[in-house]
């Protein structure tokens, strides 16, 4: 049952980001997401669903590689942009909540958004349901100690922030015990290290994000730590 907090939340969260794209462009580069085409591995028959589709960055490429993906994301502004751009049908919609069937999916992306949706236990249950027992979750999170990071805490006495309206960060294997909870087997994990080179370098627990694939598993009923929070919605919408 949504709540009438949810749907206040869930309103707010939108205007948000519909101003944020009405400011910026607010998209990742096309190495990163010809970088995410290859990953994946997907033949062109397979269902594709990317959660948090924005300008439609994700769902170009795949289109260039020959998929037909579907698009969803919270913001109509994103959507409005993204449909000159794209062929793929565009739904607007709350990753807590997709308004798809059971195991109607072969591919579910969700690139750098769980980690700021209200409900992000509601977000990897909902990938998990949606996933067909055959396929793969691909979902990629914020490192918390990621080297800039940690130079940023030791610099200015700062931690992460990416400047959203709810921000959470969590390591290399808090996020993976977090998508195990919620029903999403973790077969690997990719450092991603935004085209530095030199990153890779460094020890893969300092990347700056990873990129989770994952299968459709049972979910595993512990407790997994919660990431680190940042909110900055006005308090009338911040649900405990």
């Amino acid at each position: 049952m949504t709540t009438h907090d949810d749907e206040g939340t869930a309103r707010a969260l939108s205007e948000e980001y519909d101003a944020l794209y009405r400011r910026t462009g607010f998209e990742d580069s096309p190495q990163f997401y010809g970088w995410i085409v290859r990953q994946l591995r997907v033949d062109n028959s397979d269902r594709v669903l990317d959660i948090g589709c924005g300008r439609g960055g994700a769902l170009h490429a795949l289109e260039c590689s020959g998929v037909a993906p579907i698009g969803l994301d919270l913001s109509a502004e994103a959507l409005t942009q993204a449909r000159p751009r794209v062929r793929a049908p565009l739904v607007q919609g709350d990753g807590g909540r997709l308004p798809f069937a059971d195991e109607s999916f072969d591919h579910v992306l969700n690139l750098g958004n769980l980690e700021h949706f209200d409900d992000w236990r509601a977000g990897v249950r909902e990938m998990a349901r949606v996933l067909r027992p055959a396929g793969r979750a691909w979902v990629l999170l914020p490192n918390l100690f990621y080297s800039g990071a940690i130079w940023r805490a030791i610099r200015f006495g700062e931690g992460p922030n990416h400047h959203q309206p709810i921000d959470r960060f969590a390591t290399r294997a808090e996020w993976q015990a977090i998508l195990e909870a919620g029903g999403l087997a973790v077969e690997r994990s990719v450092p991603y290290h935004k085209g530095k080179w030199w990153k890779r370098l460094l020890p893969s627990n300092l990347a700056w994000h990873f990129l989770y694939e994952c299968r459709k598993g049972p979910e595993s009923g512990e407790t997994a730590l919660p990431p680190l929070e940042r909110r900055v919605l006005p308090q009338k919408f911040t649900a405990s």
